[in-house]
C-alpha cells in the first residue's frame, strides 16, 4: 500500500523528532544545572558576607582581652544578625561570655532571690 520511500521518510522524520527531543532535554538540563550553580554561588557569597560581618566584632573582643578562639566563637553568635549595627553585634558576642553559674557568695533561695552569704 505504502512504498519504501514513504516508510524511509517516516523513519527519518521519527529519528529527527527524537534527536530534537534529546537536544531540548539536554539544553533544559544544562540550563537547570547553570541555575543551580548560580544559586549555590549566591548562597555561598551571602554566607561569606554574613561571616565577614560577624567577624567584624573579633578585633573589639580581642581588645577587651579575650583570646582569639573565644572571640571567634563569640562572633559566631552574630551570624544571625549581620545587618545589625556593630555595637549590637558586639553586645550579642559579649553575651557568649555570660556566666551560667551563680556568683560566689550568693546562694539561691527557693523564693528566687539570692541572699548574700
Amino acid at each position: 500500500m505504502f512504498g519504501a520511500d514513504f516508510m524511509d521518510e517516516k523513519r527519518q522524520a521519527a529519528q529527527r523528532a527524537a534527536a530534537d527531543r534529546r537536544a531540548a532535554a539536554l539544553a533544559e538540563a544544562e540550563a537547570r544545572a547553570r541555575a543551580e550553580a548560580e544559586a549555590k554561588a549566591d548562597a555561598t557569597a551571602a554566607e561569606a558576607a554574613e561571616r565577614a560581618k560577624a567577624n567584624e566584632v573579633v578585633p573589639w573582643l580581642r581588645g577587651l582581652g579575650f583570646r582569639a578562639e573565644e572571640a571567634r566563637a563569640a562572633a559566631a553568635l552574630c551570624e544571625s544578625i549581620p545587618d545589625a549595627p556593630l555595637e549590637r553585634r558586639v553586645r550579642l558576642a559579649l553575651s557568649y561570655f555570660h556566666r551560667k553559674r551563680p556568683v560566689l557568695g550568693v546562694r539561691p533561695v527557693a523564693g528566687g532571690a539570692g541572699t548574700v552569704a
